[in-house]
């Protein structure tokens, strides 16, 4: 295999591994002074530009030879060239271009490069890399690399630098990356840090890296913790950690693991995830799944989501499965979610298919669910659906915001409509007042 394609390789797996680490840090004091090696800094800085512009004119194998730092001085490349990068040999040095470099892939690759080897002995090192280097969100990723790898081998040390580097929630939102690594490595002395005491009131947010770099490492006894604890919607946000371990494993392990939660909230919580998961790409597996949970408020939400992801790419046999449900609060919330992405995706199919139903306390809450998405474009054909729905507050509801949206589209047709609408006046004012939209509304309604 050629160097090439094997750093290519690395690169990719790199990238796939780093994950958004939940929460930001802020900026804060570093270990070390700022001044102390900031000249040193800026040489090494200065040298790495110059070498960048060698490395560009050498081409693409010089920059793979950056990150191949066991070639020596001037060896030659498969090509028969020299090497031009060849001194940039330890970890701080690399760490340093890895900083200076505009790709992202390159750059994280870089880090990660290093980092894969940080120990006691090199530490100081990487920390003098870092220390010039904003404690902030826009450097989330190269921290998340730094605490967990240090983490693994000197938690209380990384902890400690968390809180010299920021504060309050910033320095718990570090502090649980650290705590991932740690877990990674040994779970009982993370937990045991995590239920002291004295760190209770960060414990729900240190639980989010106990759980996860504890489930890398035992899954089982992660989820054992996991179930002892007090429930709660953080609770409900680490069952889904589990949820994604699970899957892992395949569908079947997962769904079993979740049919055997004792706690009816954490089992809500992974039944949603899963079907969250596999609803899109393998609908009728979720379906078949969720068929023996029809009754259950804990499958509820999960019908919800088959609902809205099956509609994605099959909106018809979604309905067509819902239908045949038994009446109740699943079938409703399932029919829903579909209406929302079929009247969005096809509303002259959508429409056809409310054609044929009879109008009725059962049909209204699609109808409305209809006439408000119709009516982002077409205010007027979505005031007649919202005029058809017979319980006269959600019809009220209804016609205000699909009057709102018509009015947004055509003011003129809305003004000679509303005299004879039979609406109340203050219906009537408030579809003549539309709260103004967002961006993001405005965005959300194309």
């Amino acid at each position: 295999m050629k160097k090439g394609n094997s750093l290519g390789l690395v690169v990719g797996c790199t990238v796939l591994a780093l994950i958004a680490f939940s929460g930001g840090y802020y900026s804060g004091l570093s270990r070390k002074s700022a001044g102390s090696s900031a000249g040193n800094e800026r040489v090494l800085l200065k040298k790495i530009a110059e070498q960048q512009e060698e490395i560009q004119s050498f081409g693409q194998r010089g920059r793979q030879a950056l990150f191949q730092p066991d070639l020596p001085p001037g060896s030659l490349t498969e090509e028969g060239e020299e090497n031009p990068v060849s001194t940039f040999r330890s970890i701080r040095e690399l760490l340093l271009q890895a900083r200076a470099e505009s790709n992202p892939i390159a750059r994280l690759s870089g880090f990660s490069e290093a980092l894969s080897n940080l120990n006691e002995d090199n530490l100081d090192e990487v920390l003098e890399a870092y220390e010039s280097m904003p404690f902030g969100f826009e450097h989330m990723q190269e921290y998340r690399m730094l605490l967990y790898a240090w983490g693994q081998f000197d938690a209380p040390g990384a902890i400690e630098y968390c809180n010299k580097r920021a504060s309050g929630m910033g320095a718990g939102f570090a502090t649980t990356g650290v705590i991932e690594g740690w877990a990674s490595r040994d779970p009982v002395s993370a937990s045991e840090w995590v239920q002291d005491p004295k760190n209770a009131g960060m414990s729900k947010l240190y639980n989010m890296g106990l759980v996860k770099g504890w489930a890398s490492r035992d899954l089982q006894a992660a989820s054992k913790y996991v179930e002892s604890l007090e429930p709660g919607e953080d609770v409900g946000k680490l069952v889904g950690t589990l949820s994604n371990e699970y899957s892992k494993q395949g569908f079947g392990p997962a769904t079993r693991w979740a049919e055997g939660l004792a706690d009816e909230k954490m089992k809500e919580a992974a039944f949603a995830n899963l079907s969250r998961q596999v609803s899109r790409d393998n609908p009728e597996t979720v379906a078949e799944w969720l068929q023996d949970h029809v009754d259950q408020p804990y499958a509820v939400k999960s019908f919800e989501n088959l609902g809205k992801r099956w509609s994605e790419t099959e909106p018809e046999s979604a309905m067509g499965y819902f239908e045949e449900l038994p009446e109740g609060k699943a079938r409703n919330e399932g029919v829903e979610g579909i209406m929302g992405n079929w009247a969005k995706k096809d509303p002259q199919a959508a429409g056809e298919w409310l054609n044929e139903k009879e109008v009725g306390p059962g049909l209204d809450p699609v109808l409305s669910t209809y006439a408000r998405v119709v009516s982002n474009k077409d205010g007027a054909g979505a005031m007649e659906w919202a005029v058809a729905i017979t319980e006269p507050k959600l019809q009220e509801k209804t016609v205000r915001q699909v009057g709102q949206n018509w009015y947004r589209q055509d003011k003129e047709a809305v003004d000679a409509w509303l005299p004879q609408s039979e609406l109340s006046p203050e219906t009537q004012k408030a579809i003549q007042s539309p709260p103004k939209q967002n961006w993001w509304q405005k965005l959300t309604n194309r």
